[in-house]
C-alpha cells in the first residue's frame, strides 16, 4: 500500500492514477487541505482501497465521491460520526472504522448493499441501526466496544459512554443478516469495568442462522449461555472455555459441532 503523509507532501495525480491502494496520513493537516486531497483522488480511477488517518470533526464530502472504492478504513480520534452520503460508496466490500468518538451509525449505511465486512472499534458507540439487516451480503462483523471513561479536557460536559441497545435487540438485528458467518465481540479486559455488555448470550442469539465462526476478545467476565438453544452451524469458537459461565457439557450442547480454540 502506497503511503502519503499530507503534512510532508501533496498528492500527485500522475503517481496515483493507476494506484490500487493508498494510505493517506492527515492527522496534522487542516480539514480544508484534507478536502482538497480527497478531491484529487476523484480522478484516481484505479483506486480501490483507501486507509485514511485523520483528526477531524466532520469528513469532507469529497470522500463520498470516490465511487470506485471497494475497501475503506477510517482511523480518527475526533470524528463523531459518518455523513449520510456514505451510502454513495455503493461498491464498498469492506468498511473498517476505528473512531474513538463514534456514537452512532447513519441509517443510510444500509445502502451499502455490497458490504461483506464491517469492523467497528469505538469508545462511544451506543447502538447499531435497526435497518442493518439490509446488508444482505455482510459476512463478517467485528464489534469492539472500548467504553472506558477518559476525561476529555476539551469537552467539560463529556459523558460516560455506554452501549444502550439491549442485548436481545442487538441479536435480533444481527439475526436479520442472512449471510453473517463470522462475528467478533469484545470489550475492555478490565475487572473494574462498570458497564458490561456481553455478559450473556440471550435466546435471540439463536437467530444467527448463518453463523459459523464466533470470537470473544478481551472480555473481563464470563459469558452465560441461554437454556435449550442449539446452534449446530457454528464450527469455530475463538475463546477460552473458562470464559463461558457453563459446564463443558452445556457448551457442547449449544455448539455440538464447534471446535474451541483458546490460543
Amino acid at each position: 500500500m502506497h503511503v502519503v503523509d499530507l503534512s510532508l507532501s501533496s498528492l500527485e495525480l500522475a503517481v496515483l492514477r493507476d494506484l490500487p491502494a493508498l494510505e493517506l496520513q492527515a492527522e496534522g493537516v487542516e480539514p480544508e487541505a484534507l478536502a482538497a486531497a480527497l478531491a484529487v483522488l476523484r480522478d484516481a480511477r484505479g483506486l480501490k482501497a483507501l486507509r485514511l488517518r485523520s483528526r477531524v470533526r466532520a469528513l469532507p464530502l469529497a470522500l463520498t465521491e470516490l465511487r470506485g472504492l471497494q475497501q475503506l478504513e477510517l482511523i480518527d480520534h475526533e470524528l463523531p460520526g459518518l455523513p449520510a452520503a456514505i451510502s454513495e460508496l455503493t461498491r464498498l466490500r469492506s468498511l473498517r472504522l476505528e473512531l474513538f468518538h463514534l456514537a452512532s451509525l447513519p441509517r443510510s449505511l444500509a445502502g451499502l448493499t455490497r458490504l461483506r465486512e464491517l469492523y467497528l472499534d469505538s469508545h462511544h458507540l451506543s447502538r447499531l441501526p435497526e435497518n442493518l439487516g439490509a446488508l444482505a451480503e455482510l459476512r463478517s462483523l467485528t464489534l469492539l466496544l472500548r467504553h472506558l471513561y477518559l476525561h476529555d479536557w476539551e469537552r467539560p460536559a463529556h459523558f460516560r459512554p455506554r452501549f444502550e441497545q439491549p442485548l436481545a435487540d442487538l441479536c435480533r438485528i444481527l439475526g436479520q443478516l442472512p449471510q453473517l458467518s463470522s462475528l467478533t465481540l469484545g470489550e475492555p479486559d478490565i475487572a473494574s469495568y462498570p458497564d458490561v455488555v456481553f455478559d450473556r448470550l440471550p435466546p435471540e442469539f439463536a437467530g444467527l442462522h448463518a453463523l459459523e465462526h464466533l470470537t470473544f476478545t478481551s472480555l473481563p467476565h464470563r459469558v452465560a449461555l441461554p437454556h435449550g438453544v442449539v446452534m449446530p452451524g457454528v464450527r469455530q469458537i475463538d475463546a477460552n472455555p473458562r470464559r463461558f459461565d457453563a459446564t463443558e457439557a452445556e457448551l457442547l450442547a449449544m455448539f455440538p459441532n464447534a471446535q474451541i480454540d483458546d490460543s
